[in-house]
């Protein structure tokens, strides 16, 4: 069976130009304003895969070749992520069918939140896929880019632009996490250190560190943050 929607569908003009969402961000390294342009994506099997997603289109940077190389990035994460999950869910299917067991649909979501956006565009992408079992599958990925020069700085080029070091935020991490201990796995299973290349994000003039879900807490505990002013 064919899935009853085509993600060339939603890139046709008419369609962006009825369904598009355009948010207006002011960048503190520029006096103008510049476009984000979400674009739903919706895929459907009946009884094999539900899945949706919004893919952002940066517009109006001033660095147009920054503005490509992040659109196409964007697009192409989030499309893979979405004919992974069309692909492993038809496989699924077919082994369920060879083994006689029960069919279960597979579920898929992509959200994207606009962090921040002055001099540095951090954007939070929310990935969810549920294939079966107790829960979905949830996950983040953040980008945090620097308006000026295009480049997506990872946690240790920020500090260095904050005269801050990993070791602080380490030191501050371990304190709250000794605040709900039971929140978090301990010893060997739980926080040891940060490496350079960190997930965080930026918002509301704070740094925003955090984990996915079981890497130093349990599921229940959800995506640990931890935020420090700068």
């Amino acid at each position: 069976m064919r899935d009853n929607n085509s993600f060339f569908d939603y890139l046709n003009f008419k369609v962006i130009a009825l369904t598009a969402v355009v948010l207006f961000f002011l960048t503190a390294a520029s006096a103008a304003a510049f476009e984000v342009v979400s674009i739903p994506v919706k895929k459907t099997e009946k009884d094999v895969y539900q899945i949706e997603a919004e893919i952002p289109i940066l517009m109006e940077l001033n660095r147009k070749n920054t503005q490509e190389k992040y659109n196409d990035l964007f697009r192409d994460n989030i499309m893979t992520f979405v004919e992974y999950t069309i692909n492993m869910a038809r496989q699924s299917q077919q082994d369920f069918a060879e083994a006689e067991f029960p069919r279960r649909e597979f579920v898929a979501k992509v959200d994207f939140e606009i962090k921040n956006s002055k001099q540095i565009l951090s954007i939070k992408f929310d990935y969810y896929q549920y294939t079966g079992g107790a829960h979905g599958n949830p996950y983040s990925l953040t980008y945090n880019i620097d308006l000026a020069a295009g480049d997506d700085l990872k946690l240790i080029d920020f500090l260095e632009l904050q005269n801050m070091n990993l070791n602080e935020i380490e030191e501050f991490i371990r304190a709250e996490i000794k605040k709900e201990p039971e929140l978090y796995f301990q010893e060997e299973y739980g926080f040891q250190s940060l490496d350079q290349d960190q997930c965080y994000y930026l918002e509301d003039g704070e740094l925003v560190v955090y984990f996915q879900p079981y890497a130093i807490a349990p599921y229940s505990t959800g995506m640990p943050e931890f935020r420090i002013k700068y």
